[in-house]
C-alpha cells in the first residue's frame, strides 16, 4: 500500500542550509522525500525550503528552527516536530559548531561541546521514540579526531583550545555511537557516523580560521565526497560504521582504545540525558 504523502515517515537534517547539509537536503528533497531542515537560522531554512518545494516539486519540505546551544533549545524542536503528527523515518545529525573563545552554554557546559556533543545526543534519544521500525541515525564526526584522545574529565574542558576542543567533541561523538548502535541494535534503528573529511565552510567563514588559504576548490570536492559518504549511511540497514566517501566504511568500535574512558564518557552521558529526558516528559 502507497503511503500518502502526509503520513510518510521524515527526515531530519541538523545544519541543513551549511556545504554538506545543502547538498545532501537537495538529494533527498529530489528523491521526494519528506524533510524537516532543523536549523538555528530559520530565515535562511525558511528562504531554502521554499526554493526547494519550487525546483523539486516536493511540497514536503519543512523548516524548524533549532537551537543546540541549550537543552531547552532541543526540547523546543522536538515539541514542534511532534505537532507535525509524522513517524520520523532519518536523522542525520549535521550541524556542528566550533569557535575561537572559550563561551560557556545556559546549561554550564562549554557551548562546543554543547552543541556538538550533549544536545546532538539529547536530540537522538528524545527523536527515537518518534522512529519506524528500521530508522536510522547518523552522526557527523570529523578527521580531527584521530589528532586527539579524550580527557578523563569530560565532558568538561580544562585550558580551552579551539581545534582541539572541536576534535574531542567529534571523538566523543564517535565513541558514543557505538554504545547507542549496541543498544538500539534490538529496536531495529541504527546508528552511524559519518566522516566528511572536512570541517564545513560555515564554520570556516565564520571563525575566519584559514583565511590565508586557499579552501575553495578543495572544500567543494571535500563536500561531494562528504554528500556521498552521508547518503550511503542513509541509505544502509548496516549499523555501528563510520563511513566515508563512495567506498569505504569501518567499524566504529576500532575507535576504542581506552574502555574506562569509554564506559566512564557513556555513563557520564547518560546521567545526563536522563534528566533532560525526565524534564521533556513532564
Amino acid at each position: 500500500m502507497i503511503q500518502e504523502d502526509n503520513k510518510k515517515a521524515l527526515y531530519i537534517i541538523t545544519g541543513a542550509t551549511d556545504a554538506m547539509g545543502t547538498v545532501v537536503t537537495r538529494r533527498l528533497a529530489e528523491q521526494g522525500h519528506p524533510i524537516v531542515m532543523a536549523c538555528y537560522n530559520t530565515q535562511r531554512s525558511d528562504e531554502v525550503a521554499r526554493e526547494l518545494q519550487i525546483k523539486t516539486l516536493n511540497k514536503n519540505i519543512y523548516s524548524l528552527h533549532l537551537d543546540l546551544g541549550s537543552f531547552a533549545g532541543v526540547r523546543d524542536f522536538v515539541d514542534e516536530l511532534k505537532k507535525l503528527n509524522r513517524p520520523v523515518a532519518v536523522l542525520v545529525n549535521n550541524a556542528s559548531y566550533i569557535s575561537r573563545k572559550s563561551e560557556i552554554s545556559p546549561d554550564g557546559y562549554e557551548k562546543l561541546v554543547q552543541v556538538n556533543f550533549l544536545s546532538t545526543v539529547l536530540l537522538s534519544l528524545l527523536v527515537k521514540p518518534l522512529m519506524v521500525e528500521g530508522g536510522r541515525i547518523i552522526f557527523t564526526t570529523s578527521l580531527s579526531r584521530h589528532m586527539v584522545s579524550l580527557p578523563y574529565e569530560f565532558p568538561a574542558v580544562n585550558n580551552f583550545m579551539p581545534i582541539a576542543a572541536f576534535a574531542q567533541s567529534k571523538l566523543a561523538l564517535s565513541l558514543f555511537s557505538i554504545y547507542l548502535s549496541t543498544v538500539l541494535r534490538t529496536q531495529r534503528i541504527s546508528v552511524n557516523s559519518v566522516d566528511p573529511s572536512l570541517v564545513s565552510l560555515s564554520m570556516v567563514r565564520m571563525n575566519r580560521f584559514f583565511d590565508k588559504l586557499d579552501l575553495h576548490m578543495s572544500q567543494l570536492d571535500k563536500t561531494e565526497k562528504g554528500a556521498q559518504a552521508m547518503m550511503r549511511a542513509i541509505n544502509s540497514s548496516d549499523t555501528g560504521f563510520i563511513f566515508k566517501g563512495a567506498d569505504k566504511q569501518i567499524k566504529a568500535s576500532t575507535l576504542l582504545k581506552n574502555r574506562e574512558v569509554f564506559i566512564k564518557l557513556c555513563n557520564d552521558t547518560m546521567r545526563i540525558m536522563k534528566k533532560q529526558i525526565n524534564a521533556a516528559n513532564q
